[in-house]
């Protein structure tokens, strides 16, 4: 039996949705399927394919993307140009087309001829813009369920780019065998109920963590004098991921108790109110380095005001490190309240500072649930099996 071929197709690679991406591409491999990832530029991967090669065809890519964002405004993503991906010898061999995130890479046009080439198409949606007007995230407006008027991130005459993005990505999506993957019960539950994609099948799968590199390493004897707290995101000044909460829930420890590990892309002065000691690593570029700093930490912290299914969190939870996150989106697929971690409410930074002395207090216990929890939801397998059935039923129909 000739095994099914699927090609992923996302815009960069590197950052949390090419993660994703690659996650998912390797549980498919391990379930019989022929799976490759196709990006528009390759910057440092040797296992992903470029799209764009040619000193010709990297200007013409550039020069698209700055028209892109001069049709833009800000958060609100407008992406009218894009590289004619539906010719690409991977796409045309492949048995399924998965789209993951495609700004700056794939029109709204260049997804019509998609479709229009009448494979099966799954969409794995790692933040809201799918069915938005144009944003990554919302934050909390909820006009995606009737009209994107007057949106909050919108000023003067460009009010209307919202509106007339929403109804061209709806116009986009009529035609094909396509399905939207959810990657937690989240965003999954917005989408059906979004103006684009409520008449549209939308199923829930998470994203796979590989337990191989991200796993509990062997504890250190020595006693450390202070209680390492990990926290880390690609941009550490994005509003969305929380710095400014964590900075207000850290003046509820005690200083001489704890001290804060720092993972991600930022300028210094941003600690500048951070009145604890801290250690700034930067920003990780391998895999095994990342699973080492886990390990090193007692409990790892995202206090994001918006997310869907973190990476990290399922990293640091198949590392045996409890997390504490507040109870927004796709938190509670993870967590499970004072079992494997700690879900405090949205947005209290007392309760934030609760939850990491509840972790570290009870860590033992917590983190065997957290990599249970990991490996039995969350694997390879796991998640494999859950996409290799979905492409089975979609190749059939």
């Amino acid at each position: 039996m000739r095994k099914l071929k699927a090609v992923h197709i996302t815009t960069t690679d590197f950052g949390g949705a090419y993660r994703a991406a690659s996650n998912i591409s390797e549980a498919m491999k391990r379930q019989g399927i022929e799976s490759s990832l196709l990006v528009r530029e390759r910057s440092g991967q040797e296992t992903v394919i470029p799209a764009v090669k040619t000193t010709g065809s990297l200007f013409f890519s550039k020069l698209r993307n700055f028209i892109n964002l001069q049709l833009s405004y800000g958060d609100v993503v407008n992406d009218r140009l894009g590289y004619a991906i539906h010719r690409h010898p991977l796409v045309r061999e492949a048995d399924i087309i998965v789209l993951h995130w495609v700004n700056s890479f794939v029109s709204y046009k260049g997804v019509e001829r998609l479709l229009g080439l009448g494979k099966p198409v799954i969409w794995v949606m790692h933040d809201m813009w799918l069915f938005t007007g144009g944003c990554h995230y919302d934050k909390e407006c909820g006009k995606y369920k009737e009209e994107c008027t007057k949106c909050p991130l919108m000023k003067g005459s460009r009010g209307g780019l919202t509106r007339r993005l929403q109804n061209r990505k709806k116009k986009m999506l009529l035609h094909g065998n396509f399905t939207v993957v959810g990657c937690s019960r989240w965003i999954t539950e917005c989408a059906k109920k979004s103006r684009i994609l409520g008449q549209k099948r939308c199923v829930c799968i998470p994203n796979p963590v590989d337990t191989n590199i991200f796993r509990r390493q062997a504890e250190k004897q020595t006693e450390k004098k202070k209680k390492t707290i990990l926290f880390g995101a690609m941009i550490l000044a994005d509003e969305r991921k929380g710095l400014d909460l964590l900075i207000k829930a850290l003046a509820n420890l005690p200083r001489e108790q704890f001290t804060l590990s720092i993972v991600g892309e930022a300028e210094r002065r941003i600690f500048e109110e951070l009145e604890f000691e801290y250690h700034f690593y930067g920003r990780i570029d391998t895999q095994e380095h990342m699973a080492e700093i886990y390990n090193q930490a007692d409990v790892f912290v995202i206090p994001s005001r918006q997310e869907n299914l973190s990476n990290a969190v399922t990293e640091a939870m198949a590392c045996g490190v409890p997390v504490v996150a507040f109870d927004i989106g796709g938190m509670s697929d993870m967590i499970v309240h004072q079992e494997n971690g700690y879900l405090a409410q949205a947005f209290d930074c007392n309760a934030l500072a609760d939850g990491i002395v509840f972790c570290v207090q009870h860590r033992d216990r917590l983190s065997a649930k957290a990599e249970e929890t990991a490996t039995e939801k969350f694997s390879m397998k796991a998640v494999g099996c859950q996409y290799h059935q979905l492409l089975i039923g979609m190749s059939e129909t």
